[in-house]
């Protein structure tokens, strides 16, 4: 069948979060001078362990990441997650690409899709600093909708709001199990981006394609049409 949308997951897909969160803890530990006896690189790849791609909330990771580094202070952790709630976008990248990708999408006449797990006000900072708002054809965030990736409902709700049958779909997306899996069980075609991650060997199956960098989906696109 005709690929006639493609879908992307937000976090480590389309934005650069690790390469964005560096840059953001970098400036929040130079700021503050209760951090500064401490290695920012320490500080920087501790909080990128307890985060575990963004699975935990800031609220949990400051205050285990000040207790590991010897300086638990109760103050500190709530004005750190205050910060991170307040500031992270303001540090938002994307991938190299981005901008091309949807401009050549949009010129094959493809729709295209926002589909994220996580809070709806942070998530929607960060796609309002990548200007996805302006580029998609739709967003779900899956606070304001009700489900979450893998649940096949919030596809199948994507899907319909871009007047496109599954199959007609495919999904870009960095995890096995909530994107990958996830989308290949509504039927659609499903695009791992790793970024040197492996597959785990826990999760069956495997992705219909996989790539190293946004640039190369829409050749995909292209082949599979």
């Amino acid at each position: 069948m005709t690929i006639q949308a493609v879908l992307f997951d937000l976090d480590e897909t389309l934005f650069d979060r690790t390469g964005s969160l560096r840059a953001f803890l970098a400036d929040q530990h130079a700021r503050h001078p209760a951090l500064a006896d401490g290695e920012p690189d320490a500080f920087i790849d501790r909080f990128l362990v307890l985060d575990r791609r963004g699975r935990v909330r800031k609220s949990i990771v400051y205050p285990k990441l000040l207790t590991d580094l010897g300086l638990a202070d109760p103050v500190l952790a709530d004005t750190l997650v205050n910060e991170y709630e307040r500031d992270f976008w303001r540090f938002a990248r994307p991938f190299p690409g981005l901008d091309e990708l949807f401009g050549q999408l949009d010129a094959r006449g493809a729709k295209t899709a926002v589909v994220t797990n996580g809070r709806t006000a942070g998530q929607l900072r960060s796609l309002l600093a990548l200007n996805l708002d302006r580029m998609v054809d739709a967003y779900l965030i899956s606070e304001a909708e009700g489900v979450r990736k893998p649940d096949a409902e919030i596809f199948l709700r994507a899907a319909s709001k871009l007047g496109v049958s599954p199959a007609g779909c495919m999904f870009v997306g960095d995890s096995p199990d909530a994107d990958i899996i996830g989308a290949q069980q509504v039927g659609m075609k499903a695009v791992w981006f790793p970024n040197g991650a492996p597959w785990p060997d826990d999760t069956p199956g495997r992705p219909d394609a996989e790539i190293a960098s946004l640039r190369q989906v829409t050749a995909l696109f292209d082949d599979w049409n």
